[in-house]
């Protein structure tokens, strides 16, 4: 019986208790690197075939989630790759601009632990 590969999700973020969080929610579904800064992560994606990016869009000094993703996509397989904006930014249009940005996906902070999981088990068709 062959044993399924874990899927890799990169995490963007760099807020550790937001880290500590999303870790230990997704510690059962997949398999998680994590980057606390933009530069960081591009470099990560460069070396590693994410199925996943868990993309925060305040990261502090240096680029923002948005410039991030935008740098990524032009990696080659990266061109579609399910990134999911996990940030506090949740006025009314956020989300159409993020996605407009080239992100995939979109969740609030603070979310429910459970509504991230069942997002990134649907997006990598993860059963259970």
């Amino acid at each position: 019986m062959e044993i399924e590969k874990r899927k890799k999700v990169l995490l963007v973020e760099n807020d550790l208790p937001s880290i500590q969080v999303i870790q230990l929610a997704l510690n059962k579904i997949c398999s998680v690197d994590v980057a606390e800064k933009g530069e960081t992560a591009i470099n990560m994606a460069k070396q590693e075939n994410y199925d996943l990016i868990l993309m925060d869009i305040g990261l502090g000094l240096g680029m923002n989630g948005i410039q991030t993703t935008k740098e990524i996509r032009k990696f080659p397989g990266y061109e579609n790759i399910p990134i999911v904006a996990v940030t506090a930014y949740a006025m009314q249009g956020d989300r159409e601009k993020f996605l407009s940005e080239g992100l995939t996906h979109y969740i609030s902070k603070p979310f429910e632990v459970r509504a991230l999981q069942n997002l990134v088990r649907s997006i990598l068709d993860i059963k259970n």
